[in-house]
């Protein structure tokens, strides 16, 4: 089946309507005229029966990314756990310190010392806890840091639980 297109010559059903003929292969395609040998192909790249170039394997150094010789493996262990652990607590006692300025209404302007103390205590303590949660996560994941990371580490659940209990433990106003 052919229909006539409008340059006045007969085409294929399937064949385009491009003003430069037919598409061909290329001469490696479908194998063309003159079928390549295999070897180096032209400049500008591999020939098409090339094995493809695989990348070169380089052995970790002690300066290729932080995989050094010195590389804890493990490092993101300690800081996940006090993240899961921590961070719930973290949000709870934010919402408890945005609230927790209406537990001062009650007060006259030269009474209620204790309570403003620990309502400036707890967000301080809050404070260290996110410090010591990125503290964890930020020390560069190397053996001779695994101590200060898991102290830091667990620390940041501590002062997140400590925060939770200066809040559930306000005294009350005079």
């Amino acid at each position: 089946m052919t229909r006539r297109s409008s340059y006045g010559t007969q085409h294929a059903a399937y064949q385009s309507r491009d003003p430069y003929g037919p598409a061909r292969p290329h001469e490696w395609q479908h194998g063309g005229p003159q079928r390549l040998s295999p070897g180096p192909g032209p400049s500008y790249g591999p020939g098409p029966y090339d094995a493809p170039v695989r990348g070169r394997v380089i052995p970790p150094g002690p300066g290729s990314f932080g995989r050094g010789p010195g590389h804890d493996a493990h490092a993101f262990v300690g800081p996940l756990i006090a993240t899961v652990l921590a961070a719930p607590l973290i949000a709870f006692c934010g919402l408890i310190m945005m609230f927790s300025p209406m537990a001062t209404d009650s007060c006259t302007p030269d009474g209620c010392q204790a309570l403003n103390r620990a309502l400036l205590t707890a967000p301080c303590v809050l404070f260290a806890a996110v410090v010591a949660l990125g503290v964890s996560w930020a020390l560069p994941w190397r053996r001779s840091y695994r101590a200060a990371r898991l102290v830091v580490a667990a620390a940041s659940p501590l002062l997140a639980a400590t925060t939770l209990m200066l809040y559930f433990h306000l005294p009350a106003p005079n």
